[in-house]
């Protein structure tokens, strides 16, 4: 039956379709998908499998760490939860410590960095948490497992390198129980480069949008780092987990279901298509949906 949310996802799924065209420079097939790139928009617009408002929630996620991982080894890689709230006034500004980070657990690049150089404004961090809070993170982007989420703000511990930095982000792209790509992002809120590794930590020289990040030794922990993040990602056909390092130490960040929404442009676009070979497709939650065009 027509109706207005019926209208608006076909004109989100058409968005989809001008956005992919803009930035790969053809089309998608939603029926046969084969790049790494289509897969994406293929979940986003049609798998509804129920794990996934869980694993996309920033909050109810750290329970799942500890059923996958253990209690003890799950509290080792959980980064210090301070506080939780659906009303922004009543954080503790006060009983908080110098540094700290606040992002509400629905959405994806909302952030609040507190330390020395950029001080706690209280007024103004509960008036954009009141903002996010307001928000369904994702809809235009059809990236529905957001929208199942009920929003809360949370008050972490702000992790910071040995240089007082915010640390790399590594990113490890598990495709059907296995780690492929491993993807490190530095410098994120500076002057962010990035690399590409696979998963015995060699250097792929594969291009997105960024500046090439210098060479790094291989960390001692990383086939922990990998033994972990395959661990988490094993009941799913495809998860991003992401990690930091910290001085020797695993920490986690978040689970990413719809990298880039599906809209990374790799160089030499074959990578796209060697990837997605590699994603078999759980297609046991899809459902039905029918584009207009």
């Amino acid at each position: 039956m027509f109706s207005w949310e019926t209208l608006k996802e076909q004109y989100y799924f058409w968005r989809q379709r001008r956005k992919f065209l803009k930035c790969h420079g053809l089309g998608f097939d939603l029926v046969n998908p084969r790049s790494y790139s289509e897969k994406v928009i293929w979940r986003k617009v049609y798998d509804r499998n129920p794990l996934f408002p869980l694993l996309a929630d920033k909050h109810r996620s750290r329970e799942y760490v500890l059923q996958k991982l253990g209690w003890q080894k799950g509290r080792e890689i959980l980064v210090p939860l301070l506080f939780v709230t659906d009303k922004p006034e009543k954080i503790p500004f006060k009983d908080l410590p110098e540094e700290y980070i606040v992002k509400p657990n629905h959405g994806s690049g909302w952030s609040i960095i507190v330390d020395p150089d950029y001080p706690a404004n209280p007024r103004v961090i509960v008036a954009k948490c009141r903002k996010w809070l307001r928000k369904v993170y994702g809809r235009s982007k059809m990236e529905w497992a957001y929208s199942e989420i009920r929003p809360v703000i949370l008050v972490e511990k702000l992790l910071k390198d040995s240089d007082g930095k915010i640390p790399t982000d590594w990113k490890f792209e598990v495709i059907n129980g296995r780690v492929e790509i491993v993807y490190l992002l530095h410098d994120r809120f500076g002057s962010p480069s990035e690399a590409i590794y696979d998963r015995d930590f060699t250097r792929l020289w594969i291009c997105t949008y960024r500046v090439d990040a210098p060479e790094i030794e291989k960390p001692g922990n990383f086939e922990e780092m990998v033994a972990i993040a395959e661990e988490l990602a094993s009941e799913v056909d495809f998860l991003r987990v992401d990690l930091y390092n910290v001085g020797g130490k695993i920490a986690f960040g978040e689970f990413t279901l719809y990298p880039a929404s599906g809209l990374y442009r790799y160089e030499p676009v074959s990578f796209d298509f060697t990837i997605g070979e590699r994603w078999v497709l759980d297609r046991s939650h899809g459902r039905y949906f029918k584009p207009w065009f």
